[in-house]
């Protein structure tokens, strides 16, 4: 059990506050009302950009909720899309980066102003469109030269193409970038020192929160410093062990309201 009540709760998305077809269920919204009604604030911890997270966050219907995006880079309200932190790739990096992605013929994508950028429609995109309903602008060339600074860049492919990757990533641009799975075809590529963690501890100061008194929830590899920062942490049953490891308790799956199942338990 948490050694102080609760007074904020982190929600990762994908595989932990949605269901596997995209849903938040009913059982899930009543209990995270109960939490909002007790005075905890809940706030969503995600890869996601803001367009494509938001409208999970206008389903909880909490008003403007503050929702940690970028994996921590970007802390952003849902309603009102007030910026309370920004901490984007710099431009030189995301073009070095872009330069060696050009000379390897790998998949990347970026985000820069909200904005999904390819080089080229692949079925990687068609894929990443459909599950996320994100629509990406196609660039061309002009993919290669950063048109501002990313929150994040994405690689997708095999998770054995995708580990080779990011070993080469880190061999030639060392110590520039957080690079972490958030899916076994998904390799995230942050701003070095950008981690949901850290996130938490921000989004914790901004609203007078001390990191023991916020329980963080997640599923994948990139919520595993979100979990390890918090107070209490609950990982969910369709967690790989490595993540159930990092946390302090294990709820049901994101498919059996694990999410209702840990608030009622430890936070109502």
């Amino acid at each position: 059990m948490p050694r102080q009540d609760i007074k904020l709760i982190a929600l990762d998305l994908d595989g932990t506050l949605l269901c596997s077809d995209k849903t938040i269920s009913d059982t899930t919204l009543a209990a995270i009302q109960a939490a909002r009604n007790k005075g905890v604030i809940v706030a969503i911890a995600t890869g996601r950009m803001y367009s494509t997270a938001k409208r999970y966050g206008a389903m909880l219907n909490l008003g403007d909720m503050p929702m940690m995006l970028y994996a921590g880079g970007l802390i952003q309200t849902v309603e009102t899309k007030k910026v309370l932190y920004n901490h984007p790739i710099a431009v030189e990096d995301a073009a070095a980066l872009l330069a060696l992605d050009k000379e390897k013929g790998w998949q990347m994508q970026t985000y820069i102003d909200d904005v999904l950028r390819v080089a080229a429609y692949d079925s990687w995109i068609q894929g990443y469109e459909h599950n996320t309903g994100a629509k990406a602008v196609v660039c061309g060339d002009d993919f290669y030269t950063p048109q501002g600074a990313p929150n994040k860049m994405l690689s997708r492919g095999s998770h054995e193409e995708l580990l080779l990757r990011k070993a080469e990533i880190e061999k030639v641009l060392p110590d520039r970038f957080n690079i972490m799975f958030s899916e076994g075809t998904f390799l995230e590529v942050m701003p070095k020192g950008v981690n949901k963690g850290d996130g938490l501890r921000r989004l914790g100061n901004l609203f007078g929160v001390t990191i023991d008194q916020v329980m963080a929830m997640g599923d994948s590899q990139n919520d595993i410093d979100m979990l390890r920062a918090a107070g209490f942490s609950v990982a969910m049953g369709n967690a790989a062990d490595e993540i159930k490891d990092a946390a302090q308790a294990v709820t049901l799956s994101n498919d059996d309201d694990g999410v209702a199942a840990a608030i009622e338990r430890f936070v109502l």
